[in-house]
């Protein structure tokens, strides 16, 4: 068995497991929202360790649930998953740049 394992914005881990096609998101933040096509709508992560669930054309939600274009919280939770995905990216783009800096360092003392 294979699991790939896919850190997203917001505090969710995907797990992909490439010999059932099993994904798994798995909250690691209080609390998170992400957009899944499979279930329509953006889930809310209610606590750590909430987890949704794809495998095939069945899913399943632990701790979550989900917000649907015509619910009141839609525009909050997607409002959510914007910011988390601006602070993920600036997160990643900051980790990238340290990585360039430290290459720079060693190919300047060669």
């Amino acid at each position: 068995m294979t699991v790939t394992v896919t850190r997203l914005p917001g505090g969710i881990t995907e797990l992909f497991n490439t010999d059932t096609g099993r994904v798994t998101y798995k909250c690691k933040a209080e609390s998170a929202f992400m957009p899944i096509e499979a279930f329509g709508g953006i889930v809310k992560f209610n606590q750590k360790g909430a987890i949704a669930s794809v495998t095939g054309e069945v899913t399943s939600l632990q701790s979550c649930y989900v917000i649907k274009e015509s619910d009141e919280e839609y525009k909050e939770a997607l409002s959510a998953v914007i910011n988390a995905r601006k602070e993920f990216v600036k997160t990643k783009y900051d980790e990238a740049q340290k990585e360039i800096q430290k290459l720079e360092n060693k190919l300047a003392s060669l």
